[in-house]
């Protein structure tokens, strides 16, 4: 039993603080617009998306394990259980990335994921030192990267780029502003340290809270416009689940008793895998299954 436990807590732990609930979000926002544009999606993109991701946030805490170690240190501490590994494990992701996409024959689409895979690692090079001298600019450049994701899609499957694109477009940015605003929270004292002018530093946590209150509700109007010009099924509006969550993590990172590791890496990335639950809830309550 106590085996099974300790296999367990590996395991769990490498989902985590590894980044792979990170990186099945950005699978699991693709799931979800597969659904509302009713094309069927398939295992080569939702791999290839997880694979992209995971590349490039490894290789973004593989390069600041230092500066992480005093902002995240139990995620420090698993990570250094494999870190000369991790270069090796970023080639292998990214030769997968790249064969399955010419094995399928989609060379614009490869084109254009590649470019935005090395948008993410140039951002741990050299974007994010900008945001030294350009307020938000990491929240806004991530949070691009993010949104993207839509724009790989519609290239994957040969999907036009037309207004419902565009609304999905700006829902997955607006979010990703929260979630990537929020998260810098925890780091605001080694940010200030390194004169990084992220929205938590230039606001401080409560007035980002606030701020982040308001974009939640900002972001809702793309889906209700989508709706009410029927660009977006009716189901998208169980989206706007993502409002009560939103104010929930808000409020607990208020509270001193909330485990800080639990609330950003379970609570606040776990979102994005809630978002096709909350879409084939609305199907089943609109009798569409």
């Amino acid at each position: 039993m106590q085996r099974i436990k300790k296999i367990f807590k590996i395991v769990k732990n490498e989902f985590i603080f590894g980044g792979h609930l990170l990186s099945l979000g950005g699978a699991s926002i693709a799931y979800t617009a597969s659904i509302l544009l009713n094309i069927e999606i398939t295992w080569d993109f939702l791999l290839i998306v997880y694979l992209a991701f995971q590349s490039a946030y490894l290789f973004n805490r593989y390069k600041e394990i230092e500066k992480d170690s005093l902002t995240n240190p139990e995620r420090t501490v698993h990570l250094e259980k494999y870190y000369k590994k991790i270069p090796f494990i970023i080639l292998l992701f990214l030769l997968i990335f790249f064969l399955i996409q010419l094995y399928f024959h989609k060379i614009p689409a490869l084109i254009f994921s590649s470019f935005v895979v090395v948008l993410g690692f140039l951002y741990s090079i050299f974007f994010k030192t900008l945001t030294r001298k350009i307020i938000a600019l990491k929240d806004i450049f991530v949070s691009l990267l993010w949104a993207l994701v839509i724009v790989f899609f519609t290239l994957y499957y040969s999907h036009p780029l037309d207004l419902s694109i565009f609304i999905l477009f700006v829902f997955i940015f607006l979010r990703w502003i929260v979630n990537t605003s929020f998260f810098d929270i925890k780091d605001i004292k080694s940010d200030s340290e390194e004169h990084l002018l992220t929205l938590a530093v230039v606001l401080g946590k409560e007035r980002l809270i606030s701020l982040l209150s308001l974009i939640t509700i900002f972001a809702i109007l793309p889906i209700i416009f989508g709706i009410y010009l029927n660009i977006i099924p009716m189901i998208s509006v169980f989206l706007l689940l993502t409002v009560p969550y939103t104010y929930y993590y808000l409020k607990l990172s208020r509270s001193a008793k909330i485990n800080t590791a639990f609330l950003y890496n379970v609570i606040v990335d776990g979102e994005f895998l809630l978002w096709p639950i909350f879409i084939l809830i609305g199907k089943l309550l609109y009798g569409r299954i």
